[in-house]
């Protein structure tokens, strides 16, 4: 529908003289990445439609991708999940609701917690089987939070999170719908869930009353492109009126036409690809939790930690994965990848079991995370009020005024409005060690309210 209607109006259209600047492609002329889509990148004119208004080609394409993941209107959002968070959250609550936050959760939640003035309850995942792999917030949790403060207004949860583990949707969408609260859900990682019979429901037909979902980490699908679905229970019109607030009013068409065939590709052949590359990961013996395409390998027995296995796939054999940590390394794959590719993975991964003992097993030991914490004062406080730098060796007992974060997964190590700890800090000590990309801190500085 978009790539059709954005080609007709290719044929249409003589001389450009309207944004984008690259005038139908020409502005490439010689450069590496020339290609003929370039000519399909226009702006809203008469035969184009409008993201931020749709009504033709654009507004199907949205009501087709609702019917794919179970939602009464699903958004393209050409901002990346980001956008969507935002949007998701400022459109459900009201300034100062007590909602249910998942602490493992990515960036943007916390800062749509912020935008929105909301009072987090920070509810810690439980743990996995595997060391060193955080699972997802139980509905046992979530139960009792809400038994012990009936005025909750919601929970935002990730499910999955970025190592395929899975929350129980339905479960926890019955608990707070008992007490009229919504369930948001950041999906990002599961983008491809809708389409195999052989991979979890999606979050909104188990449920959820919103979620996010970025086409780009699973679907053959360039990055910035994600959907905000939107449950039974929610008014569109008023999700609608916030994915205005946080989206660019000058999408790429090209975007567009990408989620679109990404959605098409998926619709047509998610079941029969992922028929074929499952038997191919399979064979590789490794961990996985609720998403078979998260393949979580460790040769932590051996003395290898994930960061020396990552520089040894990555320097010997050509593989670069999605991360590692102490114990373990994340190779994220999708319908994209090859038998090529596995059967060098699985190389890899010989090469490594082969090696002699490299020193002492690495040990696991498990944070002593607290359940449910509250931070001192509220985030959207701590970013406003008056605050300084100091040393990391002198910010212990103080209150973080600055979300840091590690990259990836962007999940924060600190919240704004929570006090600075020791461990927190020993921490942050072993990311930068491991020379782990950290958000946050300038050099060895922390913002902290003095």
């Amino acid at each position: 529908m978009i790539i059709d209607m954005l080609k007709q109006h290719n044929e249409k259209e003589k001389a450009s003289f309207h944004m984008p600047g690259h005038k139908k492609g020409a502005g490439f002329c010689g450069a590496p990445f020339n290609s003929e889509i370039f000519s399909l990148d226009t702006t809203e004119l008469p035969g184009t439609d409008a993201l931020i208004a749709p009504e033709g080609a654009i507004l199907k394409a949205e009501e087709h991708a609702a019917t794919l993941y179970g939602a009464k209107h699903s958004f393209f959002l050409v901002n990346g999940s980001t956008g969507g968070i935002l949007s998701m959250i400022y459109s459900a609550f009201q300034p100062g609701d007590k909602v249910i936050i998942d602490r493992n959760c990515h960036q943007s939640v916390l800062n749509g917690i912020i935008l929105s003035g909301l009072s987090p309850i920070y509810l810690a995942p439980e743990a996995t089987t595997l060391a060193d792999v955080p699972g997802t917030v139980s509905a046992k949790n979530i139960e009792a939070l809400l038994t012990e403060q009936p005025d909750i207004r919601g929970a935002v949860i990730t499910s999955p999170n970025y190592y395929g583990a899975t929350a129980n949707i339905k479960e926890i969408a019955k608990l707070l719908h008992k007490r009229d609260a919504l369930l948001l859900v950041d999906e990002a990682h599961g983008a491809h869930f809708s389409f195999s019979k052989a991979l979890p429901d999606s979050a909104v037909s188990q449920g959820a009353d919103m979620s996010v979902v970025s086409l780009h980490k699973t679907l053959p699908a360039p990055n910035q492109t994600a959907l905000l679905n939107i449950g039974q229970s929610i008014s569109v019109d008023r999700a609608r009126s916030a994915v205005r607030m946080f989206q660019t009013s000058s999408p790429s068409y090209v975007l567009l036409a990408a989620m679109e065939y990404a959605l098409h590709f998926a619709e047509k052949n998610g079941e029969k690809e992922t028929e074929r590359i499952l038997p191919l990961l399979q064979a590789l013996n490794c961990p996985t939790l609720d998403d078979p395409f998260k393949l979580l390998p460790s040769w932590a027995e051996k003395g290898i930690s994930g960061y020396r296995a990552e520089e040894i796939l990555r320097e010997k054999f050509g593989i670069y994965i999605e991360l590692c940590n102490t114990h373990r390394i994340l190779c994220m794959t999708s319908w994209g990848n090859t038998e090529d590719d596995t059967r060098r993975l699985g190389e890899a991964m010989t090469y490594l079991d082969a090696l002699p003992q490299q020193g002492d097993p690495i040990t696991y030991q498990a944070k002593n995370e607290i359940s449910v914490s509250v931070p001192v004062i509220t985030p959207a406080e701590a970013t406003r009020l008056p605050h300084k730098l100091v040393s990391l060796q002198k910010a212990e007992g103080k209150i973080c005024a600055q979300a840091v974060s590690a990259f990836p997964p962007c999940i924060p190590v600190l919240l704004p409005g929570e006090t600075v700890t020791r461990e927190k800090l020993e921490y942050l000590y072993e990311l930068k060690k491991n020379q782990a990309t950290i958000t946050g801190l300038t050099e060895d500085m922390i913002t902290i309210i003095p």
